[in-house]
Formats: structure tokens, C-alpha cells, sequence
């Protein structure tokens, strides 16, 4: 969680938080330790994302990437993040390539840093206990599910990838139709 709130795109968090909340529920693990666990790795990984934006943003100046830091780009991230930047963090969390960019961005267009960390404790808090808890009582008010978990949890990162396997394909059959 700590990697995909942020830094890199690794398999779709909500996935992982969901199927977290089975295990729990499967294995009595405890929810007031996992919870808070989730919440800080991925408050935390927001956090590292923002400064790492903020690092790029500094670079900038520097011959090999102006190119991909324009100033009118960075101007633009800046004035969108000035307008919409609390909404963006807090919404951000629950969708999945946003989840790990977002916060970059924000460091990239220099969003205040106090804003940045409210509304960001605030949605990975909600993030991580809605999604846990989720799977927690669908585990709780399925019991039978504990009896195939493995298929379930399989079933649930295909379903989470398919998203990113449609937009591949769309993507793939575009360049293919205009060569």
C-alpha cells in the first residue's frame, strides 16, 4: 500500500484492502491493528509521493526535462490544484491510477503542504477502513467463502485488472488501425 499511494503502480490497491478484510475475516485476524496498519502505509506513501513530486519539480530547470516539465505544464497543474486540489486528494485515493499519481502531481504544482496532509489523512483513512471493512463483512456474512478464498481472492485481481487489460487492448487496436 505504502508503494501503490504514490510511488509506483503495483497491483490495484482496493484489491489487496479488500482481500485483506476477507483474510481477517477468514482468519480472526485482528481489524484494529490491520486498519491502522493500512492507513499509515498509505498516508505515508501519499506523503513520499508529494515530496518526490516536489523533487521533480525542482529539476525542472535542467536541459533533459524541459521538455516533460514545460513551465506552462507545471503553471497549469498548479492553477488546477489551487482549485480543485482538496476534492482531487480526497478522490483520488479511490481510484487506482490516481491513487498513485495524484500525490505527485500535487508536490510537482507545489500544492500547500498543510492541505495536502489533512485532506490526505482524511482519505486514507476512509480509503482504508471502507474497503477493509468490506471485505471483512462479506467474509462475516458469507462464511462459506473462507472455503474457496483462494479462488475468490484470484478472482478479484482479474477483475480489478480488467480495466487496465480494456484500455491496453483499445490502445493496441488504435495504433494498429492508423499504420
Amino acid at each position: 500500500m505504502f508503494l501503490e499511494s504514490g510511488i509506483i503502480f503495483a497491483l490495484p490497491g482496493d484489491s489487496l484492502l479488500f482481500t485483506a478484510g476477507l483474510l481477517a475475516s477468514a482468519a480472526n485476524l485482528n481489524l484494529l491493528l490491520l486498519i491502522p496498519l493500512i492507513f499509515l502505509a498509505t498516508f505515508l506513501g501519499g506523503v513520499v509521493g508529494y515530496h518526490i513530486g516536489v523533487y521533480i519539480e525542482s529539476l525542472h530547470r535542467y536541459p533533459i526535462l524541459k521538455r516533460i516539465l514545460k513551465p506552462e505544464y507545471i503553471a497549469e497543474a498548479h492553477r488546477f490544484f489551487e482549485k480543485h486540489g482538496k476534492a482531487a486528494i480526497l478522490m483520488s485515493r479511490f481510484v487506482p491510477l490516481m491513487r498513485t499519481f495524484a500525490p505527485i502531481a500535487a508536490g510537482v504544482a507545489r500544492m500547500p503542504k498543510g492541505p495536502f496532509i489533512r485532506y490526505s489523512l482524511v482519505s486514507s483513512l476512509l480509503w482504508s477502513a471502507s474497503i477493509t471493512l468490506a471485505g471483512y463483512f462479506l467474509g462475516q456474512s458469507f462464511p462459506a467463502i473462507k472455503d474457496s478464498l483462494s479462488y475468490f481472492i484470484v478472482g478479484i485481481v482479474v477483475v480489478s485488472l480488467l480495466p487496465a487489460a480494456v484500455q491496453w487492448l483499445r490502445t493496441r487496436r488504435r495504433r494498429s488501425h492508423t499504420t
